[in-house]
């Protein structure tokens, strides 16, 4: 019989998490197929590999050559924000995939909809190696740039969750935290492989990588797409949702059923992600064009393209090393206290961060980057991938993750970037204003996790 969740006396009495679904019986689980969930664990790291090696390989191209290539006519500034404003409008394409991909996931299942999504996003990011440039086509080559990225953002809207939610649904209740990061490990690989090629494509001489070079990385993401592809063929369906099936429990408007009876839910995740997004998006991609002088009005670089590259390459191999170990810890301890905990010292580390870098002592950068972009960010995304689905019941798990996690990333995700990018202008170069932002939605998302019930302990229900 499935175990009651029991609010911890410490917090708000208003605790939000699985309060409604149906317990699970487990005669009604159908057991999954031998090798199954090896299987959906690959299938949920290619995802994020995907994923993250598309998404930081038009970041870093948002911050290193598309101003030069799509918006040639713009100062310093105006270009990086331009890049970024595309790239802003496809993380608000996400949470109409979400929507879409979401309700779909949970009426017809996880992987029709997970093969779906992949290929989106691979076929979108593949043609963008493809687009002339603004010498050529004029204002089409960044009408038809934006196009790709929404393209991109639509199918990236329900990625992360539908493979973190499937494989929560296979995962050993004890282990769930562990299975539950496998979706950010791949991301952080993604993060790593996009940097790493970066890293190699900067050793060009500039006017070959603006002539061809930034286009490999997005030619590279069709042999990844491709094997991802085929591992996804191979995943078996989740056994939650056949017996959701088996039981007549799909809904037939699974987003009105999360609004109608887990918007609490819905609201908590909303909340819980912004830490997770504004955290990703400021502390590894837009860092970059801070890092390449963006914060001195002459284009005065801090460090070279090469070395705020390696940076951010190191920041990937240690959250690769440590989002497993968060995701185990929060099995032991429990998740708010992996999550919230890395929430205050995000906001704490803030300031520090931007001093460190501010010494213009590669040492000291490079650790600043690790230490916030590589480890106590990724403590929260470690983690999301079973805290955001346990507050869910099977028949809603997809929707709800899917559309809390994307709002938030629609907003403090896509808008951070361009955020940070006007403080600092405003501001004549100074970090302050953006520090002040970032530790303000750090601190946000920790006072969300004091409503969060504590799930690591619980069944899952239908």
């Amino acid at each position: 019989m499935s175990e009651q969740i029991t609010p911890r006396a410490a917090g708000p009495s208003f605790q939000v998490g699985t309060e409604t679904g149906i317990a699970i019986d487990p005669a009604e689980v159908p057991p999954p197929p031998p090798g199954a969930l090896r299987t959906v664990a690959t299938s949920a790291i290619f995802g994020g590999v995907i994923e993250w090696f598309d998404y930081f390989i038009y970041a870093q191209a948002a911050a290193l050559v598309f101003p030069a290539i799509f918006f040639p006519n713009q100062n310093a500034i105006t270009g990086v924000l331009l890049s970024f404003g595309g790239f802003a409008v496809g993380q608000f394409a996400r949470p109409i995939g979400a929507i879409v991909f979401g309700n779909l996931g949970d009426k017809i299942g996880r992987k029709p909809v997970l093969v779906a999504t992949f290929l989106l996003m691979g076929i979108s990011t593949l043609l963008m190696g493809f687009l002339p440039s603004y010498a050529l086509v004029g204002v089409w080559a960044p009408i038809l740039l934006t196009v790709l990225r929404v393209a991109q953002g639509f199918g990236a809207g329900a990625e992360f969750a539908g493979a973190s939610v499937i494989m929560l649904e296979y995962a050993p209740k004890k282990r769930r935290g562990l299975y539950g990061s496998v979706g950010t490990v791949g991301s952080s690989t993604g993060l790593m492989l996009g940097t790493a090629v970066f890293l190699l494509l900067q050793f060009l001489p500039h006017d070959q990588l603006l002539a061809w070079g930034w286009r490999l990385p997005f030619y590279l993401s069709a042999i990844l797409v491709a094997v991802g592809i085929w591992i996804r063929y191979r995943v078996s369906e989740s056994p939650l949702f056949e017996a959701v099936v088996k039981k007549d429990l799909v809904e037939r408007v699974p987003l009105g059923g999360v609004i109608r009876r887990e918007w609490r839910s819905l609201i908590l995740v909303f909340c819980l992600a912004a830490g997770v997004q504004m955290g990703t998006y400021v502390f590894l991609t837009w860092i970059l064009s801070y890092l390449n002088g963006l914060k001195d009005a002459s284009g005065a670089a801090y460090f070279q393209p090469q070395q705020s590259t390696w940076f951010v390459f190191l920041a990937g191999v240690a959250s690769v090393i440590g989002t497993p170990l968060w995701g185990l810890l929060s099995d032991k301890i429990g998740r708010k206290v992996v999550f919230g905990g890395a929430a205050l010292l995000t906001a704490a580390l803030t300031f520090p961060y931007f001093l460190m870098i501010n010494t213009g002592n590669p040492f000291w950068a490079a650790f600043a980057v690790i230490l916030v972009g590589g480890v106590t960010t990724q403590m929260m995304a470690g983690v999301q991938g079973s805290l955001f689905g346990e507050v869910f019941s099977t028949k809603l798990r997809y929707s709800g993750f899917a559309l809390g996690r994307e709002v938030s990333a629609a907003i403090f995700g896509g808008l951070s970037p361009v955020i940070a990018t006007a403080l600092v202008a405003a501001s004549g170069g100074k970090f302050s204003s953006v520090a002040i932002y970032v530790a303000a939605v750090a601190l946000l998302t920790a006072v969300a996790v004091l409503f969060a019930r504590e799930t690591n302990k619980a069944d899952l229900k239908l």
